[in-house]
């Protein structure tokens, strides 16, 4: 990683919403969104990671907005260079950072 940009916005004592940008290796542009329930248990209610070159182009996208139904993921799903819906397992920071590694130059 290259740089990052992160905020993390309290929203009570067991809510937050962490968002940034993290620039890596290769002219890749990791935007990253969560918002995180941490009690009773840690839970994920809604994220977005969305890997793009930093001219802007999708290289590929990991959410759980429940929009494509016909993924038998639902509702977690990666979206292609194309925007096109495929299966994923239910993602979070180091699981999407593993997800990017095969995307950036060695």
């Amino acid at each position: 990683m290259l740089h990052s940009d992160l905020s993390f916005e309290e929203i009570d004592p067991h809510e937050c919403y962490l968002r940034g940008v993290l620039r890596l290796i290769g002219h890749l542009e990791l935007h990253v969104a969560e918002y995180v329930i941490t009690a009773p248990v840690v839970r994920r209610e809604k994220y977005r990671y969305h890997l793009q070159t930093a001219a802007g182009q999708l290289v590929g996208r990991w959410d759980n907005v429940a929009h494509h139904p016909t993924v038998s993921t639902f509702p977690h799903h990666r979206h292609d260079d194309q925007g096109n819906p495929h299966a994923s397992p239910a993602m979070s920071i180091p699981a999407v950072l593993e997800a990017v590694l095969p995307f950036i130059p060695s």
